[in-house]
C-alpha cells in the first residue's frame, strides 16, 4: 500500500512538474511559436513564426493592391487563422505528453518576454507600414461611404482596388476607379470612367451619350430624366483627364459638377476596382465590380 502510495506521488510530481498545455496555448495565442519555446522546442516555435509572418505577408499584399482580388484575400486570411490554430493545438498538445519541464536557457521568463516583444515588433512594423500605406492611399481595400455608386456597391461596403493597375495601362470606359479628388487632394473617391482624353460625351435623360452613341450601362440607376445633371449639351474631354460618373446618377457628385467636382486627372487614379471584399450580404462577397466584360 505504501509502495502504490509512494508510486502515486511521485508520478503527480512528475505531472506537475511538466509544461502546462494551458500556459503553452496562452503564449501561443501572444505570439505564435512562443509556447514551443515555453515547452523547449524552439527551432519548431520559430518556424511555425516565420510560417505565419509568410501568410501575414500575403494577406498584406491583397489589402496593399498587388494581388487586390477577394481569392487571395479569402486564401490568405484562412491559411493565416488556420495556421495560427494548428500552432496553438500543437504546443499545448505537446506539452501535454512532456513530463518533465524543459530546463534548457532559452525557456527563462526574461526569454520569453524577450521573443514576444521581438515578434510583435515585427508585426507592428508590417501594420505600421500598412496604415502608413492605406492614409496615403497606396493601400489597396476601401469603404464605400455614400450610395453614390449603388447599385454596384452598397453603402458599408468594402472593396479592393488593383494599385498596380494602371502603371502600365491607360484608363478605359467602364472602370470602376478609386481616385485623389480633384478639388479636394485628402479625399479618395470612388466612381465609373464613362469617357476618356478625346470622347465626347452630353447626357440625356440621365443617361451618358458618348461620341453620339448612348452607352449600353445595366448597372446604372439613372434617376429621374429631369433631374439636376440628367440632361447636358456635349462636351469634349481634354487631354489627360478622364469623365467619372457615380452609378447612382441621382445621388452622386462627379465629373457633370464642375463646381464641386469636374473632370478627374489620370496622375489622379489610385486604382482599378477589383472585388467586394466585406459585405452585409454575404452572397455579394467575392463579386467582381470592375470593367464590365461587354466593355
Amino acid at each position: 500500500m505504501a509502495a502504490a502510495f509512494a508510486q502515486y506521488a511521485t508520478t503527480q510530481t512528475h505531472e506537475q512538474r511538466g509544461p502546462s498545455p494551458w500556459t503553452a496555448a496562452l503564449l501561443t495565442v501572444l505570439t505564435p511559436g512562443l509556447g514551443h519555446i515555453y515547452i523547449g522546442q524552439a527551432r519548431r516555435g520559430v518556424t511555425l513564426f516565420l510560417l505565419v509572418m509568410v501568410a501575414d505577408t500575403l494577406l498584406m499584399f491583397a489589402m496593399m493592391g498587388v494581388l487586390a482580388r477577394f481569392w487571395m484575400f479569402a486564401i490568405s486570411l484562412a491559411l493565416l487563422l488556420g495556421l495560427w490554430l494548428f500552432i496553438i493545438i500543437d504546443a499545448s498538445s505537446r506539452a501535454s505528453r512532456i513530463v518533465e519541464r524543459p530546463q534548457r536557457g532559452y525557456t527563462r521568463r526574461s526569454i520569453y518576454t524577450v521573443a514576444c516583444v521581438l515578434a510583435w515588433l515585427i508585426t507592428f512594423t508590417l501594420w505600421f507600414y500598412a496604415s502608413n500605406a492605406k492614409a496615403s492611399g497606396h493601400l489597396g481595400y476601401f469603404n464605400a461611404i455614400s450610395a453614390s455608386m449603388a447599385p454596384t456597391l452598397q453603402r458599408g461596403e468594402y472593396f479592393l482596388a488593383d494599385a498596380t493597375y494602371y502603371r502600365g495601362r491607360l484608363p478605359s470606359r467602364g472602370d470602376v476607379v478609386v481616385y485623389v479628388h480633384p478639388k479636394q487632394p485628402d479625399q479618395h473617391w470612388i466612381r465609373r470612367i464613362v469617357a476618356v482624353e478625346g470622347d465626347r460625351i452630353a447626357f440625356k435623360g440621365g443617361r451618358a451619350i458618348v461620341n453620339g452613341m448612348a452607352v449600353e450601362e445595366p448597372y446604372v440607376s439613372a434617376g429621374p430624366p429631369d433631374g439636376e445633371f440628367a440632361n447636358l449639351p456635349e462636351m469634349r474631354v481634354p487631354a489627360g483627364r478622364v469623365f467619372v460618373l457615380g452609378d447612382n446618377r441621382a445621388d452622386s457628385v462627379d465629373s457633370r459638377n464642375e463646381v464641386a467636382h469636374g473632370l478627374v486627372p489620370v496622375a489622379n487614379l489610385i486604382g482599378r476596382v477589383t472585388d467586394i471584399a466585406f459585405s452585409h450580404d454575404l452572397s455579394r462577397m467575392g463579386r467582381w465590380i470592375g470593367t464590365p466584360s461587354h466593355l
